[in-house]
C-alpha cells in the first residue's frame, strides 16, 4: 500500500480549497488543488492521476508546502527573482542600440547583444534572450535585402521596364 502523505498544518482543508479556487495563475492553482485533494485524504497516485501530472510532482508540491507554506507555493518565476540587466543597464543598452552601429560598425545581433551583456555584467547569456531583450525593447530585426550575383546589366533593366 502506498504510504499518504501529510500537510504540516499550515491550513485547514477548507484554507486550501478556498485558495484552490480563488487563485488566478493556473499553476499556482494546480498546485493548491492537489494540496486539497491531499489534505482530504486522497492518495498521491491517484491525485497525479486526475490532475495529468507525476506523482513525484505531486511530493514535490507536498514538501515545498511542508517546508515553506503559503510561500512554498507561490509561483517563483525565473525572471522576477534573477534579472539580466539592472533598469539603467537596460537604458544604457537600448541608447547604444539606438545610436545604430556597434564598435564594429555592424546592425546589432544577438551575439553582440550577448557579448555586450557579458562585458557589462559578466553573465553569459543565450542569444534567444539577447533577441527576447532586443524585442522588449521595442526593436526588430533589421536585415538588408540580398544583393544578386548575376544582376541584370543597365541596358537590360531599361529593356525589361519597356515591355
Amino acid at each position: 500500500m502506498p504510504k499518504r502523505l501529510t500537510l504540516e498544518n499550515h491550513l485547514t482543508k477548507e484554507q486550501l480549497r478556498r485558495k484552490y479556487l480563488s487563485c488566478q495563475h493556473s499553476q499556482e492553482k494546480k498546485r493548491w488543488q492537489a494540496l486539497s485533494l491531499i489534505a482530504a485524504g486522497e492518495i498521491a497516485n491517484l491525485v497525479a492521476k486526475q490532475l495529468g501530472m507525476s506523482s513525484n510532482w505531486i511530493s514535490e508540491t507536498v514538501h515545498r508546502d511542508n517546508e515553506g507554506g503559503v510561500a512554498g507555493i507561490k509561483n517563483k518565476s525565473k525572471n522576477q527573482a534573477s534579472k539580466t540587466l539592472t533598469s539603467d543597464q537596460l537604458k544604457e543598452l537600448e541608447a547604444e542600440i539606438e545610436s545604430g552601429k556597434t564598435e564594429r560598425q555592424r546592425l546589432w545581433s544577438g551575439a553582440q547583444i550577448g557579448r555586450w551583456v557579458k562585458e557589462k555584467t559578466g553573465t553569459e547569456i543565450h542569444k534567444t534572450t539577447a533577441w527576447r531583450m532586443f524585442g522588449k525593447l521595442s526593436f526588430s530585426q533589421q536585415t538588408p535585402r540580398p544583393a544578386h550575383q548575376g544582376r541584370a546589366s543597365e541596358e537590360e533593366r531599361s529593356a525589361f521596364k519597356k515591355n
